[in-house]
């Protein structure tokens, strides 16, 4: 088997596609009880109280035939949507059997579901309609025409029988009752499952810019050459430096949290980066409180930002401001480098990128602002927990 195979095998289903399933499992589950109660109204007296016993046969066996093809049809597909012409086929036989009922059925029995078995496997047919078709007016024209039909073969022969109108009336109405039913219930419940798929492909997206902010930060690891070229005094920085991400990729994979007191966990950054001449100004009241989350996201941001100044300027001075006010804590890392012109940087996967990603998850943001000659400076800010 392909990795490509393997990949679509272990693929998660949408939350819209298992709603669809379940829709057309509930239809092919509606039709199969009528025509199991057909069956056993039709052996138990039904047949019997027919005027045309073959003619009843007759149609049973069609109406039939049609609902196993119609099911396999929908269960291959996986979905009701969109409409087409089995569904069509379906509705057209629904109503033909309806105004043929007068052949078989007398018109005393045709208020009796026991001998009026079309009746309630025309009803499964408005289920499936309310399920389909994408406008309420198109749902109740449509279930109105079986419910008129039904009117017509049972209610004009009872006459002068006010009663028998009645209950016809009243089973007709069950028509575009089903059918509102199954159109409500159909809308809601796929703007869910629209609204689920929304949030799972979002949460997907982030997790994977996260894991792409962790490799971006590991690459100057993998840099061997920096290591053997480089003084005693520098590789033991450097082993420090790589001995801190370790810790960092553990607390990722593991999904436990380091050190929560923000002064502390933010120390920490800076000493995963001790081959920077790195001037930090801490200015943090001691009442600052950051979520868990933002913590973490403040915390990677701030990392991928030293291991840009690393990959860049590697000799250069950098000052580490970190303030907080009334409602964000705020750090900015200033380094003299080489810079950059902003206005022939490509948009593509480079530090502002990056870092919009990892921030926007909380409410953060930041700004990249660089010149050629005068170094680079990044502000980012989070929310406070107030």
């Amino acid at each position: 088997m392909t990795l490509s195979g393997q990949a679509g095998m272990r693929r998660t289903p949408a939350t819209a596609e298992g709603v669809e399933r379940t829709v057309v499992l509930a239809f092919v589950g509606i039709r199969t009880f009528d025509l199991g109660q057909t069956a056993i109204a039709l052996s138990t007296g039904g047949l019997a109280a027919s005027t045309a016993p073959r003619v009843d046969l007759a149609f049973v066996l069609v109406m039939t035939i049609e609902s196993a093809l119609l099911a396999g049809w929908l269960l291959s597909r996986g979905s009701v949507l969109p409409l087409r012409w089995p569904l069509v086929l379906d509705f057209a036989l629904a109503l033909g059997l309806i105004l043929t009922s007068p052949t078989y059925v007398s018109p005393e029995s045709r208020l009796v579901v026991w001998t009026m078995w079309v009746y309630p496997i025309t009803l499964s047919t408005v289920t499936l309609i309310g399920g389909v078709l994408p406008r309420f007016g198109q749902v109740l024209l449509v279930s109105g025409l079986l419910a008129l039909a039904y009117l017509a073969v049972a209610a004009l022969p009872l006459g002068a029988d006010d009663s028998g109108r009645a209950t016809a009336l009243a089973n007709s109405l069950a028509y575009p009752g089903f059918a509102t039913v199954a159109y409500v219930f159909c809308r809601f419940v796929r703007r869910l499952a629209a609204a689920a798929d929304v949030a799972r492909r979002r949460v997907a997206e982030l997790e994977r810019d996260r894991s792409r902010a962790l490799v971006h930060d590991l690459l100057v690891y993998l840099e061997l050459d920096r290591f053997v070229v480089a003084d005693q005094q520098t590789q033991v920085a450097m082993m420090h430096q790589a001995r801190e991400k370790h810790q960092q990729m553990r607390s990722y994979v593991d999904g436990v949290l380091l050190a929560q007191n923000v002064e502390e966990r933010l120390t920490g950054v800076l000493r995963r980066h001790s081959s920077l001449a790195i001037r930090p100004v801490m200015e943090i009241a001691p009442e600052t409180r950051l979520l868990s989350d933002v913590l973490e996201h403040l915390d990677r941001a701030m990392d991928t930002a030293l291991t840009n100044v690393e990959q860049h300027a590697p000799g250069a001075a950098v000052l580490v401001s970190v303030r907080s006010d009334d409602s964000h804590v705020v750090v900015t890392i200033r380094d003299s480098g080489p810079g950059f012109d902003q206005s022939e940087f490509r948009t593509g996967y480079g530090i502002s990128q990056i870092l919009g990603h990892q921030l926007e998850s909380v409410g953060g943001r930041s700004i990249v602002l660089s010149a050629p000659g005068e170094g680079t400076e990044i502000s980012i800010a989070v929310p406070r927990q107030l």
